[in-house]
């Protein structure tokens, strides 16, 4: 059956979640090669209603990787594989929706950077808990916020349909709206609305670039199943948790509707 996502109408409610690419599809400067238009295009045939891309970042500085090919970074190089999977899947019925993250935060492996890791706050690297994150300044969150504008709009220009902020799994948006990576004590840290000022203020950017009508989601997981920074929970197991409580995640959710989310 069809479906709405804002005004956005669906033809059924099939969708291609959003997976790392690794190298595997994309190029050195982050844009897809033809194998990797050709792996979204052949879900297109088979009849899915949206394709959600891989996440692609909107800035190289905060966080300067030393490659884009394994989070390519959405410039103008990306303009012609994206546009040409747009105009080839809407041929087939299908939307197409690109995921833009914040970045990897404390979950970036060291070895991938050209600095120091960063994070919401002062937090362990994820893959070397003997490396130390530096915690993001505030004018540095501003301009990341500034720059998903004319990400979104060159993505718009190029066809595709919509947004997807890429906000689960332990990455810089969820180190920022999850009070056990978050400590800040500017308008980004503190009570959980204050912690969802950094997706908020992106949406509302992407929105003023690229008007009202153009959908904006936010993924996120509604727990997160820890016992603490580095320790997971089993089925079934006995614990408290330490990240989103399902409590917090619908809060959460209700708080991201009202603020214009998708």
């Amino acid at each position: 059956e069809p479906v709405s996502i804002g005004g956005l109408r669906l033809k059924n409610r099939i969708a291609l979640a959003p997976m790392g690419t690794g190298s595997i599809l994309v190029d050195s400067e982050g844009k897809l090669g033809p194998r990797g238009v050709e792996y979204y295009l052949e879900r297109c045939r088979g009849g899915v209603g949206l394709i959600i891309s891989h996440a692609s970042k909107v800035e190289n500085e905060n966080e300067a990787l030393k490659t884009a090919a394994g989070f390519p970074v959405v410039t103008h190089a990306v303009e012609g594989p994206f546009a040409e999977l747009a105009d080839a899947a809407h041929a087939f019925g299908t939307k197409i929706f690109v995921q833009l993250s914040a970045g990897f935060g404390r979950t970036a492996n060291p070895r991938i950077l050209r600095e120091k890791p960063v994070s919401a706050s002062v937090n362990p690297n994820y893959w070397d808990p003997t490396i130390i994150c530096r915690e993001v300044t505030t004018e540095e969150v501003e301009r990341l916020v500034k720059a998903f504008g004319p990400a979104a709009e060159l993505l718009a220009e190029c066809g595709i349909d919509g947004i997807e902020l890429h906000g689960h799994e332990g990455y810089l948006f969820d180190q920022f709206t999850t009070a056990v990576w978050n400590r800040r004590t500017d308008k980004y840290g503190g009570e959980l609305v204050d912690r969802l000022n950094f997706p908020i203020e992106v949406l509302q950017e992407i929105k003023r670039r690229v008007g009202k009508s153009f959908p904006v989601q936010y993924r996120f997981g509604l727990k997160h199943y820890m016992k603490g920074l580095r320790f997971g929970a089993l089925p079934g197991e006995k614990y408290v948790e330490a990240g989103r409580d399902i409590e917090e995640g619908l809060e959460m959710a209700r708080m991201l509707e009202e603020a214009g989310f998708d």
